[in-house]
């Protein structure tokens, strides 16, 4: 009996965590046994909730059962259907403990799949987001992106730049964590001086043709570049003015 209440708890557990968008991030946050815990205790949220709802169905059933002793509905004199219910067995596990159980499986798969934190719109991922966020520089840079419409600078391991708007951005998984930029400059940083060298200017072509990001026949989401997290280097918000400026004084200052 104990290993089964054991397995539903880790399974349960389990099941919540690697499904429920809040925790994953939870999770991705947590290292070593810090997960296992995490999952456990999530576990036992489930397994307790199945404590209280058998315990109500007992209560109900002492109720039912003093009703019917009080006003003869049955046609035996007397019944005990909670004495029943808490002798009554299923495989050899007492039949309370089957029946709480099972409550923590259903608990588990209605908040995994049905409640309303399992199905976030639009709106509710950003208010996610903006609330995990505020522990993580680079969540909350991307988040202050995508919310503000901001401009991002993304240094690529392989200097490669872009810069553009951050359209989402995936970081459930470690594995498979990346943004989608819509590109508006790109270009590399020079080996020597590390100074920007732009090569490809997409606002330009986009200004030529007609191009937003709701165009027809085809949007700059055309252009949309997918770049895995662990690709990157450094990531900052771009100001043009300010990029302008900074670069008009250091060639006044190499001019000196």
């Amino acid at each position: 009996m104990g290993t089964a209440i054991f397995m539903v708890l880790m399974v349960c557990g389990y099941w919540y965590t690697s499904r429920d968008l809040s925790t994953r991030f939870k999770i991705k946050r947590s290292f070593g046994w810090d997960v296992y815990f995490l999952v456990a205790l999530y576990g036992c949220i489930f397994v307790l909730q199945g404590v209280i709802a058998t315990g109500l169905l007992w209560l109900l059933l002492l109720a039912a059962s003093a009703t019917s002793n009080a006003f003869h509905l049955t046609a035996q004199n007397y019944v005990d259907w909670q004495i029943d219910f808490m002798n009554w067995s299923f495989l050899g596990i007492q039949a309370p403990v089957v029946v709480m159980l099972a409550f923590a499986i259903l608990f588990c798969l209605y908040r995994s799949n049905w409640a309303g934190s399992a199905r976030l719109d639009g709106e509710g991922r950003k208010k996610l987001y903006k609330r995990l966020s505020q522990s993580n520089g680079i969540e909350q840079l991307l988040y202050q992106c995508m919310e503000e419409g901001e401009l991002a600078l993304v240094t690529l391991k392989s200097r490669r730049i872009y810069i553009g708007m951050i359209h989402t951005a995936t970081l459930e998984y470690e594995k498979t964590a990346n943004i989608v930029l819509i590109p508006m400059l790109s270009g590399y940083r020079d080996g020597e001086k590390m100074d920007l060298r732009i090569e490809h200017n997409y606002s330009k072509w986009y200004a030529e043709h007609d191009i937003t990001l709701d165009s027809e026949p085809r949007s700059a989401m055309a252009f949309r570049k997918v770049i895995m997290l662990d690709q990157i280097e450094s990531l900052s918000l771009f100001d043009p003015a300010s990029a302008s400026a900074l670069a008009l004084e250091q060639r006044q200052n190499d001019g000196v």
